[in-house]
């Protein structure tokens, strides 16, 4: 899909735990057109999901090249793994599914390494070399950028730590402050603890966040930067960021 000035257009769609987001970009540009979030309202199932994005591509007439965001696995476009979606995503072919309505997907990759995609370009100019990047939300998604190129399939947030006797994203993910019933600056010291457990391990030169925690810093930025060794940056794209690193993916 291109516009009148000849600029190729590229579609992100990043599936989470409680929503699928979608991020239309200008290829050439890099700018955000369009961005939508539509809730699961509790129903993950394949055939709910795949049908929101289906309808959403429909509704803005989109014709082009889809880059997919997965929670999850992914090996050549098939879901290998979907620990926040349900055991019925595995086997799951998107490229096949999505062809039978003519759509054109052409990268799916995991949805925390679309988001690093898309620090790739914001961190370009960062003298750090080595950065790790957090995706907020459901989970703790990981990606790691090393030299400005993606490292994929590091999932830190699925890893057990002993010390906290859970997985980091079980101590420390957006979900636990509803479920648990945590204040804000008590998820700050818990996110804490995972940020430096990952920090002794993997020794990163600087860390990004992103997911819809991140769009308003304000009231814990300042207080999680204190606790930490090291830089901590924010993603410009916000809740957006995996769509529009996925967008960006599908034109590699």
């Amino acid at each position: 899909m291109t516009d009148k000035q000849g600029h190729r257009k590229a579609l992100g769609v990043d599936i989470g735990g409680s929503s699928t987001k979608f991020c239309l970009i200008d290829g050439e540009e890099r700018t955000i057109l369009k961005t939508k979030t539509i809730p699961h309202e509790h129903e993950t199932n394949i055939y709910s999901i795949c049908s929101k994005i289906v309808n959403q591509i429909k509704m803005w007439g989109f014709e082009g090249s889809i880059g997919i965001g997965f929670p999850g696995i992914i090996d050549k476009m098939v879901v290998h793994d979907a620990p926040n979606l349900g055991g019925e995503w595995s086997g799951f072919d998107f490229k096949a599914q999505f062809s039978k309505h003519d759509f054109q997907v052409t990268s799916v990759l995991n949805d925390a390494d679309a988001a690093a995609v898309a620090m790739i370009e914001q961190t370009a100019q960062w003298p750090e070399k080595k950065i790790l990047c957090l995706t907020i939300g459901t989970g703790i998604g990981s990606g790691w950028i090393s030299d400005g190129e993606l490292l994929e399939g590091t999932e830190y947030g699925r890893h057990y730590s002993p010390r906290l006797q859970c997985t980091l994203e079980q101590w420390a993910s957006a979900k636990v402050i509803q479920e648990e019933g945590i204040s804000l600056s008590e998820w700050v010291i818990r996110f804490a603890d995972a940020l430096n457990i990952l920090v002794e391990r993997y020794s990163p030169d600087a860390i990004v966040l992103s997911g819809g925690i991140t769009t308003d810093t304000e009231s814990w930025l300042s207080e999680l930067q204190a606790l930490s060794p090291i830089r901590i940056g924010i993603s410009d794209y916000s809740e957006h960021t995996g769509a529009y690193g996925a967008a960006s993916h599908s034109l590699v």
